[in-house]
Formats: structure tokens, C-alpha cells, sequence
């Protein structure tokens, strides 16, 4: 049984004042403050080893296209592998499954670090790496977000969601800036060996929850891995609102993920703030996403319409990436990652409640596993991002790469009715009977 004295079937927050204390109650479940503090470490931890591999291989080479290859390879790893982490997600024991990643994370961070301190750092050697973290990120990723509905249940999930998306913004400011600083004043090798610390922890605080979050209507025996990836297929084809869910993240990460990209690039060569004013930009992003996530809870069950905040979230990411892309002046990016980190816990939110009410128990991981899976054409935009700034230049890359998802969702914000008025009384978020007693998955 799990270490509770908070009911599952509270009553989803109306006021202000009970947003917050629905926040409060939350914590109350051992349970998920503890998941709460592990996946707060994951994001720290992933946070810095990314921020240490990319000013690496900016150390490393001058090749934007290179660095775009280690977005590539993460991607194409990511996709391949993502299928069966969510099958493995909805058949075995997903907690254990998040401990075997962590400790698969911080084992390549700490590797990594060792080698950076020993001077023996290559830029094949950090692309290898990066496989190596994309294959565990892949096999337990989809266990992230489908246990936070085994914890807390759906009546209180978007709360659950907004709080670790909270936390995610937090640690988007402590991360860069303090990793920022640390690169300049010790090396990389520190962002890498904080963050596997970072891991090792999470794993531990992990092994303390009792709610093991397996699937009870899951088939462990005869039926192939294919088969399943097939009836999520199926499901897919069934829904075809999902379809249209998935469209707007596609769009963003097609296109828009070269922010991402050439973040380190406008820092070192455009702007000439180097590795502090790079740790600043990603804080300021951080601090966006803070701020985003505070109004996401305060909104509690109050933002409704949760298909047109995901077509309004990217259009303000895709705005941001073209004012980005003429900026002339350090003061002003950073209003503008800032900005930009506003929309990111508003679409987190939305997609995430969207999909795991939305999808049956027995199917949510796999979902959530294509979902991921679209989420990696940010890093595989990385390399023809850098191609293409290798060509014509960093700004009007840039500003391509921003305008063309901007066009396709106001085209979408017109023209796809029911994606923009999912939420709402005539058009429901769910298609089926979601349980209100006790979370499913606890075994």
C-alpha cells in the first residue's frame, strides 16, 4: 500500500486558494514527494551533462554540423528504441524500470567526467556517449510520466504534472547557472560528474517508494513486443484526434528545436558572452518555465481548453525563436529565452494530461513512448539546423527555422476545430471512463 494520508479521490481544486493547498496536499503522499525530488535530480542531472556535452564539443570543433550530429544520434536512437521502452513501461514494474536508467545515466556522466578530467576527450568519444545516454533516456523515459498517474491517480494528475513541471523550471535555473560558471572555472568534467551524483540519488530515492507501478491488466507472456507496438498503432488510428494532438509538437520539433542547437553558438560567436553568458541564457530560459509553472497551478483545473494551449504554448516558443534570431543585444535574448520558457510547463501540461487521461490504462506508456519519440525530431533537426547555419549563417537559420512551425500552426489554430476546442464542455478530453478510486499500477 502506498505511504499516504492524502485521499485520491480529493475533489479537484476550484479557487486560487485551493489550487495551492491541492499542491500542499500532494506532497503529503510520500510517495510522489519522493518521485517528486528524484525526477527534480533527473532534470538536474540531464540538465548539466547536456549543457557539458555541447560546450565540449564547442571546444572540440567549430563544426555546426557536428554538433548537430550529436542531436542526430541521440534522435535516431531515441525512435528506434522508444517503441519498446513503452511496451517494457506497461509490462514490468515501472519504478524499477526508472531505477535501471538512472543508474544507466549516471554511470555515462561519471565515465564522461573522468575522461574530461584526464584530458582524453574526443569529439567521437562524446558522440558515443551520447548514444549510450540516448539508449537509456529511450528504454525508461516512457515510464516517466505514465508512474506520476500509478502515484496520484487522474483526478489529481495535471496538479502532479504542474508541480514537476514547476520543478523542471527551477532546476532549468539552477542548472545552467551554476553550470555555466562551472565550465568556466573548473572544466566540463564537473557538469558531468555533479550530474551523475545527481542520478545515483534520484535512483535511491526511487528504490524508497512502495508503489511499484505495474500495469495489473498488463500481458507479460505470449504476446510480442510487435504485437503491442501494433495496437498502439491501431489505437492511434481509432483516435484520430490523437493524431492531431501529436501534430503541433511534431511541428515544433521539425523545425523549431535549432534554438537548442545554436543556443552556445549565438553565445560564443554572435553574442560574445561566452560559457557565463551562456549559463545565464538557459537561466533565464529556466526562470520563464519557473513562472510558467507557478500560473500553470494557480490555473489548476481552470485551463480547460487544453488542445488550444497546444497550439498557442509553440506559436509564443516560434515567435520567440524569430525575435531571437534579430537580436542584436544580450539584455534583449534574454528577455526573450525568458519568455519562451513561459510557454514550456503551459504545453507540458496540456500534452501530458491530455494523453494519459485520454489513453487507456493498459496503452498509456506505449502512447506516451510516441509521444517521446516526436519529441526526438528536436535533436534530429539539430543536423540539418547546422547544416544549414554552416551554409547561410547562424541568424537567418534561425529565422527559418522559427517561421516555418509559426505559418503551419496558424494554420492549424484555423482550420482544426476540434484540437482547438478539445476541453471543453462539447468536446471532452476523455473518450472512455477513467477510475476515480485508487490509481492503477500499484503492486
Amino acid at each position: 500500500m502506498a505511504e499516504t494520508s492524502a485521499s485520491p479521490d480529493a475533489p479537484q481544486p476550484l479557487g486560487l486558494g485551493d489550487t495551492f493547498r491541492a499542491a500542499g496536499f500532494a506532497f503529503r503522499d510520500r510517495g510522489f514527494a519522493r518521485y517528486f525530488w528524484s525526477n527534480a535530480l533527473f532534470f538536474l542531472g540531464q540538465g548539466l551533462i547536456l549543457l557539458g556535452a555541447q560546450w565540449l564539443l564547442k571546444e572540440l570543433t567549430d563544426s555546426r554540423a557536428i554538433l548537430g550530429l550529436m542531436g542526430g544520434i541521440h534522435a535516431v536512437i531515441v525512435i528506434v528504441l522508444s517503441p519498446y521502452g513503452g511496451v517494457i513501461a506497461d509490462r514490468t514494474a515501472r519504478r524499477d524500470l526508472l531505477v535501471a536508467g538512472r543508474v544507466g545515466l549516471a554511470t555515462v556522466a561519471i565515465v564522461m567526467g573522468l575522461v574530461v578530467a584526464l584530458g582524453a576527450a574526443k569529439v567521437w568519444i562524446v558522440l558515443v556517449a551520447v548514444g549510450f545516454e540516448a539508449a537509456f533516456l529511450a528504454l525508461s523515459q516512457p515510464a516517466t510520466q505514465s508512474y506520476v498517474y500509478d502515484l496520484v491517480g487522474p483526478r489529481r494528475l495535471p496538479t502532479a504534472v504542474a508541480l514537476i513541471a514547476m520543478v523542471t523550471g527551477v532546476l532549468q535555473v539552477a542548472g545552467p547557472s551554476v553550470g555555466g560558471p562551472l565550465i568556466a572555472l573548473v572544466g566540463t568534467q564537473a557538469t558531468y560528474l555533479i550530474g551523475g551524483a545527481g542520478f545515483v540519488i534520484g535512483a535511491l530515492l526511487l528504490l524508497a517508494i512502495p508503489i511499484k507501478g505495474k500495469t495489473e491488466a498488463a500481458v507479460a507472456t505470449t504476446i510480442s513486443f510487435t504485437a503491442d507496438i501494433v495496437e498502439t498503432a491501431r489505437h492511434l488510428r481509432r483516435d484520430r484526434l490523437l493524431v492531431w494532438v501529436l501534430m503541433p509538437a511534431t511541428f515544433i520539433t521539425l523545425f523549431a528545436g535549432a534554438i537548442l542547437l545554436l543556443r552556445p553558438v549565438f553565445a560564443d560567436d554572435v553574442l560574445g558572452v561566452g560559457a557565463w553568458g551562456f549559463g545565464w541564457m538557459n537561466a533565464a530560459f529556466g526562470a520563464g518555465s519557473f513562472v510558467g509553472s507557478i500560473v500553470v497551478v494557480a490555473l489548476g483545473d481552470r485551463l480547460k481548453l487544453k488542445g488550444l494551449t497546444l497550439l498557442i504554448a509553440p506559436l509564443d516558443w516560434c515567435a520567440c525563436m524569430i525575435v531571437y534570431s534579430i537580436s542584436p543585444w544580450f539584455s534583449l535574448t534574454l528577455g526573450v529565452e525568458f519568455v519562451m520558457g513561459i510557454s514550456s510547463p503551459f504545453w507540458m501540461v496540456a500534452m501530458m494530461t491530455i494523453l494519459q487521461i485520454r489513453v487507456p490504462a493498459e496503452l498509456r506508456s506505449r502512447v506516451l513512448a510516441v509521444y517521446f519519440m516526436v519529441l526526438q525530431f528536436m535533436q534530429l533537426n539539430w543536423v540539418y539546423s547546422g547544416v544549414l547555419a554552416d551554409a547561410i549563417g547562424d541568424r537567418l537559420a534561425l529565422l527559418i527555422m522559427g517561421a516555418i512551425p509559426f505559418g503551419l500552426l496558424i494554420l492549424m489554430l484555423i482550420f482544426v476545430r476540434p484540437l482547438v476546442t478539445l476541453g471543453s464542455d462539447s468536446n471532452p478530453l476523455v473518450t472512455w471512463t477513467p477510475p476515480t478510486d485508487e490509481p492503477p499500477g500499484r503492486s
